[in-house]
Protein backbone atom coordinates (compact mmCIF):
# COMPACT_ATOMS: atom_id res chain seq x y z
CA UNK A 1 0.00 0.00 0.00
CA UNK A 2 1.34 3.37 -1.13
CA UNK A 3 2.62 5.54 1.79
CA UNK A 4 0.32 8.96 2.78
CA UNK A 5 3.52 11.01 1.57
CA UNK A 6 3.71 8.82 -1.92
CA UNK A 7 -0.44 9.61 -2.40
CA UNK A 8 -0.04 13.52 -1.25
CA UNK A 9 3.00 13.81 -3.97
CA UNK A 10 1.07 11.91 -6.62
CA UNK A 11 -2.33 14.29 -6.21
CA UNK A 12 0.05 17.08 -6.62
CA UNK A 13 0.41 15.97 -9.82
CA UNK A 14 -2.34 17.04 -10.64
CA UNK A 15 -2.15 20.23 -9.28
CA UNK A 16 0.36 21.78 -12.30
CA UNK A 17 0.04 23.05 -15.30
CA UNK A 18 -1.07 20.97 -18.40
CA UNK A 19 1.78 20.54 -21.44
CA UNK A 20 0.47 19.18 -24.88
CA UNK A 21 2.83 16.17 -26.09
CA UNK A 22 2.54 15.73 -30.05
CA UNK A 23 4.56 12.98 -31.10
CA UNK A 24 4.88 13.35 -34.79
CA UNK A 25 1.47 13.30 -36.61
CA UNK A 26 0.03 10.95 -35.32
CA UNK A 27 -0.06 11.01 -31.31
CA UNK A 28 -1.10 13.78 -28.43
CA UNK A 29 -0.87 13.56 -25.21
CA UNK A 30 -1.94 16.23 -22.32
CA UNK A 31 0.31 15.79 -18.81
CA UNK A 32 0.87 17.71 -16.15
CA UNK A 33 4.33 19.70 -15.84
CA UNK A 34 5.41 18.02 -12.74
CA UNK A 35 4.60 14.18 -13.71
CA UNK A 36 7.03 15.22 -17.26
CA UNK A 37 9.57 17.01 -15.20
CA UNK A 38 9.91 14.17 -12.24
CA UNK A 39 10.61 11.46 -15.07
CA UNK A 40 12.84 13.59 -17.55
CA UNK A 41 15.66 15.57 -16.98
CA UNK A 42 15.75 17.05 -20.62
CA UNK A 43 11.57 17.48 -21.05
CA UNK A 44 11.50 19.52 -17.60
CA UNK A 45 14.70 22.10 -18.69
CA UNK A 46 12.46 22.54 -21.48
CA UNK A 47 9.48 23.43 -19.30
CA UNK A 48 11.09 25.52 -17.51
CA UNK A 49 13.37 27.15 -19.88
CA UNK A 50 12.16 30.41 -21.83
CA UNK A 51 12.53 28.24 -25.16
CA UNK A 52 9.14 27.83 -27.28
CA UNK A 53 8.00 24.67 -25.05
CA UNK A 54 8.12 26.73 -21.98
CA UNK A 55 5.92 29.83 -23.67
CA UNK A 56 3.42 27.69 -24.90
CA UNK A 57 2.92 24.73 -22.97
CA UNK A 58 3.27 22.31 -26.23
CA UNK A 59 6.17 19.85 -26.55
CA UNK A 60 6.62 18.37 -30.26
CA UNK A 61 8.92 15.56 -30.43
CA UNK A 62 9.25 14.25 -34.59
CA UNK A 63 12.56 12.47 -34.67
CA UNK A 64 12.19 9.17 -36.23
CA UNK A 65 13.15 7.73 -32.95
CA UNK A 66 9.80 9.50 -31.23
CA UNK A 67 7.70 6.55 -30.93
CA UNK A 68 4.00 7.59 -30.01
CA UNK A 69 3.35 3.63 -28.40
CA UNK A 70 6.69 4.47 -26.28
CA UNK A 71 5.48 8.12 -25.32
CA UNK A 72 2.39 6.37 -24.21
CA UNK A 73 3.73 4.69 -21.74
CA UNK A 74 6.64 6.98 -21.14
CA UNK A 75 3.44 8.73 -19.73
CA UNK A 76 2.30 5.74 -17.94
CA UNK A 77 5.76 5.69 -16.16
CA UNK A 78 5.84 9.36 -15.10
CA UNK A 79 1.93 9.54 -13.29
CA UNK A 80 2.92 5.74 -11.55
CA UNK A 81 6.69 4.72 -11.64
CA UNK A 82 5.90 1.97 -13.60
CA UNK A 83 4.69 1.24 -17.18
CA UNK A 84 2.79 -2.02 -18.57
CA UNK A 85 2.50 -3.64 -21.64
CA UNK A 86 1.84 -8.20 -22.15
CA UNK A 87 5.30 -9.11 -22.41
CA UNK A 88 3.52 -12.39 -24.74
CA UNK A 89 2.21 -9.99 -27.43
CA UNK A 90 4.33 -10.47 -30.64
CA UNK A 91 6.72 -6.99 -30.88
CA UNK A 92 7.35 -6.77 -27.06
CA UNK A 93 10.73 -6.66 -27.24
CA UNK A 94 10.63 -3.65 -29.59
CA UNK A 95 8.59 -2.12 -27.63
CA UNK A 96 10.36 -2.32 -24.85
CA UNK A 97 13.66 -1.27 -27.26
CA UNK A 98 11.47 1.63 -28.06
CA UNK A 99 11.04 2.73 -24.77
CA UNK A 100 14.51 2.19 -23.94
CA UNK A 101 15.68 4.84 -26.68
CA UNK A 102 13.28 7.48 -26.09
CA UNK A 103 13.92 7.31 -22.14
CA UNK A 104 17.79 7.73 -23.27
CA UNK A 105 17.28 10.47 -25.63
CA UNK A 106 14.94 12.37 -22.84
CA UNK A 107 16.84 11.50 -19.92
CA UNK A 108 14.56 9.35 -18.46
CA UNK A 109 17.48 7.22 -16.55
CA UNK A 110 14.61 5.12 -14.19
CA UNK A 111 12.62 4.48 -17.03
CA UNK A 112 15.56 3.56 -19.21
CA UNK A 113 16.42 0.86 -16.85
CA UNK A 114 12.88 -0.21 -16.23
CA UNK A 115 12.76 -0.77 -20.19
CA UNK A 116 16.21 -2.90 -19.86
CA UNK A 117 14.77 -4.95 -16.83
CA UNK A 118 11.65 -6.00 -18.72
CA UNK A 119 13.50 -7.03 -22.32
CA UNK A 120 15.93 -9.24 -19.92
CA UNK A 121 12.74 -11.06 -18.37
CA UNK A 122 11.47 -11.08 -21.74
CA UNK A 123 14.22 -12.65 -22.80
CA UNK A 124 14.82 -15.05 -20.12
CA UNK A 125 11.26 -16.30 -19.61
CA UNK A 126 11.61 -17.30 -23.49
CA UNK A 127 14.15 -20.07 -22.88
CA UNK A 128 12.38 -22.46 -21.20
CA UNK A 129 10.82 -25.89 -21.67
CA UNK A 130 7.22 -25.06 -21.78
CA UNK A 131 5.16 -24.78 -24.74
CA UNK A 132 4.30 -21.28 -24.74
CA UNK A 133 8.05 -20.62 -23.79
CA UNK A 134 8.84 -22.20 -27.22
CA UNK A 135 6.38 -19.98 -28.40
CA UNK A 136 7.47 -16.98 -26.73
CA UNK A 137 10.92 -17.97 -27.99
CA UNK A 138 10.14 -18.02 -31.54
CA UNK A 139 8.20 -14.91 -31.80
CA UNK A 140 11.48 -13.04 -30.19
CA UNK A 141 13.50 -14.30 -32.82
CA UNK A 142 10.94 -13.36 -35.25
CA UNK A 143 11.11 -9.53 -33.73
CA UNK A 144 14.73 -9.23 -33.90
CA UNK A 145 14.90 -8.08 -37.34
CA UNK A 146 12.37 -5.04 -36.24
CA UNK A 147 14.34 -4.84 -32.80
CA UNK A 148 18.04 -4.56 -33.88
CA UNK A 149 17.56 -1.29 -35.82
CA UNK A 150 15.48 0.72 -33.38
CA UNK A 151 19.06 -0.16 -30.71
CA UNK A 152 21.74 0.08 -32.77
CA UNK A 153 20.19 3.55 -34.36
CA UNK A 154 19.01 4.77 -31.62
CA UNK A 155 22.17 4.09 -29.11
CA UNK A 156 25.56 5.09 -29.22
CA UNK A 157 28.51 2.86 -28.10
CA UNK A 158 32.26 3.34 -28.59
CA UNK A 159 33.12 -0.20 -27.42
CA UNK A 160 31.52 -2.27 -30.20
CA UNK A 161 33.03 -5.49 -30.31
CA UNK A 162 34.30 -5.32 -26.69
CA UNK A 163 33.68 -7.50 -23.58
CA UNK A 164 31.91 -5.22 -20.61
CA UNK A 165 33.72 -5.68 -17.84
CA UNK A 166 33.50 -4.89 -13.96
CA UNK A 167 34.96 -1.52 -13.10
CA UNK A 168 37.92 -1.61 -11.43
CA UNK A 169 37.85 -2.12 -7.28
CA UNK A 170 39.49 1.32 -5.64
CA UNK A 171 43.05 -0.74 -4.56
CA UNK A 172 43.37 -0.54 -8.48
CA UNK A 173 41.81 3.03 -9.19
CA UNK A 174 45.30 3.50 -10.89
CA UNK A 175 46.11 0.73 -12.65
CA UNK A 176 45.67 1.84 -16.37
CA UNK A 177 46.38 -1.51 -17.58
CA UNK A 178 42.98 -3.00 -16.21
CA UNK A 179 40.35 -0.10 -17.80
CA UNK A 180 36.88 -1.49 -17.22
CA UNK A 181 34.41 -1.74 -20.30
CA UNK A 182 31.02 -0.07 -20.32
CA UNK A 183 28.66 -1.42 -22.93
CA UNK A 184 25.14 -0.37 -23.65
CA UNK A 185 23.08 -3.36 -22.14
CA UNK A 186 20.01 -3.78 -24.26
CA UNK A 187 22.26 -4.13 -27.73
CA UNK A 188 24.56 -6.99 -24.85
CA UNK A 189 21.01 -8.41 -24.77
CA UNK A 190 19.95 -8.86 -28.18
CA UNK A 191 23.37 -9.94 -28.93
CA UNK A 192 23.25 -12.31 -26.01
CA UNK A 193 20.18 -13.75 -27.24
CA UNK A 194 20.70 -13.46 -30.50
CA UNK A 195 23.77 -16.03 -29.78
CA UNK A 196 22.06 -18.68 -28.03
CA UNK A 197 19.63 -18.79 -30.97
CA UNK A 198 21.80 -18.37 -33.64
CA UNK A 199 21.47 -21.49 -35.45
CA UNK A 200 17.85 -21.04 -35.92
CA UNK A 201 18.23 -17.04 -36.53
CA UNK A 202 20.69 -17.92 -39.77
CA UNK A 203 17.54 -19.80 -41.79
CA UNK A 204 15.44 -16.16 -41.09
CA UNK A 205 16.12 -14.06 -44.47
CA UNK A 206 15.14 -11.04 -42.49
CA UNK A 207 17.94 -11.91 -39.93
CA UNK A 208 20.66 -12.50 -42.10
CA UNK A 209 19.93 -8.61 -43.77
CA UNK A 210 19.90 -6.88 -40.41
CA UNK A 211 23.69 -8.41 -39.90
CA UNK A 212 24.52 -6.86 -43.23
CA UNK A 213 23.02 -3.86 -42.42
CA UNK A 214 24.10 -3.53 -38.64
CA UNK A 215 27.68 -5.14 -38.82
CA UNK A 216 28.24 -3.82 -35.24
CA UNK A 217 25.62 -6.01 -34.43
CA UNK A 218 27.53 -8.87 -36.13
CA UNK A 219 29.73 -8.01 -34.16
CA UNK A 220 28.27 -8.15 -30.62
CA UNK A 221 27.23 -10.92 -31.64
CA UNK A 222 30.18 -12.96 -31.97
CA UNK A 223 31.25 -11.90 -28.07
CA UNK A 224 28.60 -14.50 -27.14
CA UNK A 225 28.90 -17.03 -29.73
CA UNK A 226 31.04 -20.54 -28.97
CA UNK A 227 32.00 -23.52 -31.48
CA UNK A 228 29.00 -25.47 -32.14
CA UNK A 229 29.59 -29.24 -30.65
CA UNK A 230 30.97 -31.84 -33.35
CA UNK A 231 31.00 -29.55 -35.92
CA UNK A 232 33.51 -31.34 -38.03
CA UNK A 233 34.74 -29.51 -41.60
CA UNK A 234 35.76 -31.43 -44.86
CA UNK A 235 38.00 -30.72 -47.08
CA UNK A 236 35.29 -28.03 -49.05
CA UNK A 237 34.46 -26.26 -45.82
CA UNK A 238 31.17 -28.20 -45.25
CA UNK A 239 30.06 -29.63 -42.25
CA UNK A 240 30.22 -33.27 -42.46
CA UNK A 241 28.63 -35.91 -40.51
CA UNK A 242 30.94 -37.58 -37.30
CA UNK A 243 30.28 -41.33 -38.04
CA UNK A 244 31.11 -42.21 -34.35
CA UNK A 245 28.16 -40.43 -32.98
CA UNK A 246 25.92 -39.86 -35.53
CA UNK A 247 25.50 -35.91 -34.40
CA UNK A 248 25.57 -32.90 -37.12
Amino acid sequence: MASENALKRFAQLFETDIFTCKIGTEKTYFVHKDALGSASGVLKKQMESCMKEGLTKCITLEDTADDGCAFGLFVQFCYLGEYYYEQRLNGALTVHASVYVLAEKIEALELKALALKKATSLCKTSQGITAVDRESAQALRLSLPETVPVIYNGTYDNNTGKLPTSPAPESMAGNTEAPSVVRDGFRMLIAKFAATCIHELRNIEEFMSVLEDFPAFASDILLFAYPAPNAIMDGTGSRKRPRDTGAY
